[in-house]
């Protein structure tokens, strides 16, 4: 299959466009043109197709050839200008490119689109769980994937396009190591809060092989697909195991979620009662962000493993060893 893979030049994109590879599909892989693909040599059947979603170019006739989408592209950071181009402005663009013939799209969300308040303390979070209801009360990140997501269903439903909606956990790998559950560090001190909530980690290969099968997958016309490890560490483990293998962290210092959750509501509180409720909270006295990051819940893949026909093959011990091989130099 001929598949158009956008962002092929990011973290996770680079990893789908040679999981694709390695399947047997012929990969289209859309990158900045500022940032060649250093992979494109090494694995055959990679295309490198330089463009920028945000502005009209030659990635149009090749998106034209494609039988299926992988739409990874997506600002993970900057201000609201710069989230907006990267993931709204980008998105619209390749959706007014799209052939009327694709077989499939498959569209990377994140677990970021779900009201992390909707379940019960220790309850599931999985494919049912309403999305943010209130999406200002969060970060420009959310917003953005909100829109973007929304964007990518109303297309598909209008255009009748089968549509695969993946939303990835916490991604992580070498260069990617989620401070190792640390929110915080002072001095010598790494301050781990909600140190027994479970951290909503996969690998970043395991993450593309999964997306590599929705291409091929039997679903319905649209289907939903949150990509999430069977048994993640809590943020307490993912620190001892780091510390173990030798990451450069600080001693410990645990911070209840209930203490998180004191706090900000304290400064919320603050925020209400002398600002009316205009000041900007940082993200860690934040309520709903602090819901978003550190609210204890349990978190199902099963709908990943019997659509896809998937399943981890890198434990997180193993994850931590490959991401400290170059800071112990072997």
């Amino acid at each position: 299959m001929r598949v158009f893979v956008t962002g092929a030049g990011g973290f996770l994109g680079s990893a789908i466009a040679k999981a694709a590879a390695n399947e047997g599909h012929e990969v289209l892989s859309m990158h900045r043109p500022t940032s060649p693909l250093s992979y494109a040599d090494d694995i055959a059947g990679i295309i490198p197709v330089p463009g920028d979603l945000r502005q009209d170019g030659d990635w149009r006739d090749h998106l034209a050839r494609a039988e299926s989408v992988i739409h990874c592209a997506a600002a993970a950071s900057g201000d609201l200008a710069t989230q907006l181009g990267g993931t709204v402005l980008a998105t619209e663009n390749l959706l007014t490119a799209l052939p009327d013939t694709l077989a499939r799209f498959v569209h990377i969300s994140s677990f970021s689109v779900y009201d992390f308040g909707a379940p019960p303390l220790m309850g599931p979070l999985d494919e049912r769980t309403p999305l943010e209801r209130r999406p200002l009360r969060r970060d420009t990140y959310t917003q953005t994937k909100l829109m973007q997501e929304e964007m990518v269903r109303a297309h598909c439903r209008a255009k009748v396009i089968p549509l695969v909606v993946i939303r990835p956990g916490a991604i992580y790998g070498p260069g990617k190591d989620w401070d190792f559950g640390r929110a915080l560090r002072v001095g010598p001190f790494d301050l781990i809060f909600a140190p027994l909530s479970r951290m909503r980690l996969i690998h970043v290969d395991d993450c593309a092989r999964a997306i590599v099968a929705a291409l091929s997958a039997p679903f319905d016309d649209e289907s939903i697909v949150n990509i999430v490890g069977s048994n993640p560490p809590t943020h307490w483990g993912f620190h001892r195991r780091g510390r173990q293998g030798g990451a450069p962290l600080g001693w410990p210092v645990p911070v209840p979620y209930a203490l998180l959750r004191l706090l900000g509501g304290a400064a919320w509180l603050t925020s209400k009662t002398f600002f009316n409720g205009r000041a900007q909270l940082p993200e860690l006295l934040d309520p709903p962000r602090i819901q978003a990051r550190w609210r204890p819940l349990r978190y199902a893949n099963t709908r990943a493993r019997s659509s896809l026909g998937w399943d981890e093959g890198i434990s997180v011990a193993n994850a931590v060893t490959e991401m400290l091989l170059p800071r112990s130099g072997t």
